[in-house]
């Protein structure tokens, strides 16, 4: 049985990693400044929940030494518009945040550090289909604070011989999303809310297309990068696809497994120009060959497949 450290823990890919971890078996640990109270009941009791901010040295270290993991799974960051708001705590948080995590690490030999990255690590302007290798100039301090961090765990890499891996997921569908933890958070809020029924406003085009990974692959993706044999990683950092889906498509998938889902649109030009511009990153398709030459990576969940999946455990958690 192994031993699990997973940062950022009781957020939405923290739980669903968590989940599958436990059911290999796995001693997890989740480091999250959250209470016990936001995890849900079916984890609550089987994980050790160690109360800390990643950004604070004293409490990583601790939540290292005292959980002993085999790997630390390093999912935890301040997402936009919040890092764009208050650059001193994107920095915080997911820079020095990452340092920590690292540097914990390596002073009690942890054996892999597999991080989230993001595609947002990428420029504005871009290919239709983004290399895994392509140029980093990142519009924002969300993916600035990215790029540093893969960065970071390259360092010691190279450095120390930590065996980092890490993952740049594109915009991440799944349940317990919540207002601004993420500008791309609308599309999961709208399949939340409407199953909770309740209306839901759309501030962006029918016509905006962006590019999506279920939760469950993206946790998923992470437990095979840990597992995957080191002799047959070719790059450090991997680009995942997903499926790509208009507004109008999420909508109407929405429609068809919540019937009578009262969805309206209120245009809103600032959002929509956030959209076009700082997230060009999950418009054009990255090209996950490697992941899936290497690691056998491939996503499970297309666009129907994720939100009925979706909408399945929400309505299952209101029961």
């Amino acid at each position: 049985m192994g031993r699990s450290l997973i940062t950022g823990g009781a957020g939405m890919v923290g739980k669903e990693l968590a989940r599958l971890l436990l059911a290999d078996d796995e001693d997890v640990t989740l480091l999250d400044v959250a209470p016990a109270s936001r995890l849900p009941k079916d984890i609550r009791d089987r994980v050790t929940l160690a109360r800390g901010d990643i950004a604070n040295w004293a409490q990583v270290l601790d939540a290292v030494k005292t959980s002993h993991p085999d790997t630390i799974y390093h999912v935890a960051a301040m997402m936009p518009p919040a890092c764009e708001i208050d650059h001193a705590a994107g920095y915080a948080v997911n820079v020095v945040g990452t340092f920590n995590v690292l540097e914990a690490a390596r002073l009690f030999d942890v054996g892999a550090v597999v991080y989230s990255s993001t595609t947002a690590t990428f420029g504005s302007e871009l290919p239709d289909v983004v290399p895994n290798d392509y140029v980093q100039h990142p519009p924002t301090m969300y993916g600035t604070s990215k790029v540093c961090s893969e960065q970071l765990g390259l360092h010691y890499h190279r450095q120390y011989g930590m065996d980092f891996r890490a993952v740049r997921f594109l915009s991440i569908l799944g349940p317990g999303r919540v207002r601004g933890s993420g500008w791309s958070a609308y599309t999961s809020l709208m399949m939340e809310e409407t199953t909770r029924g309740r209306p839901f406003v759309i501030p962006v085009a029918d016509s905006l297309r962006l590019r999506f990974i279920y939760v469950k692959d993206a946790a998923l993706s992470l437990v095979q990068l840990a597992r995957a044999k080191a002799d047959a990683l070719t790059t450090r950092v991997y680009n995942l696809d997903g499926f790509s889906a208009s507004t109008e498509e999420l909508v109407n998938a929405t429609r068809k497994n919540v019937p009578g889902a009262q969805i309206t649109f209120e245009f809103d030009p600032e959002y929509q120009h956030v959209m076009e511009t700082q997230y060009v990153c999950i418009q054009k398709q990255p090209d996950d060959s490697a992941a899936r030459k290497d690691w056998e990576w491939h996503p499970r969940y297309l666009l129907d497949d994720a939100i009925r999946d979706l909408v399945e455990d929400i309505r299952g958690s209101l029961e």
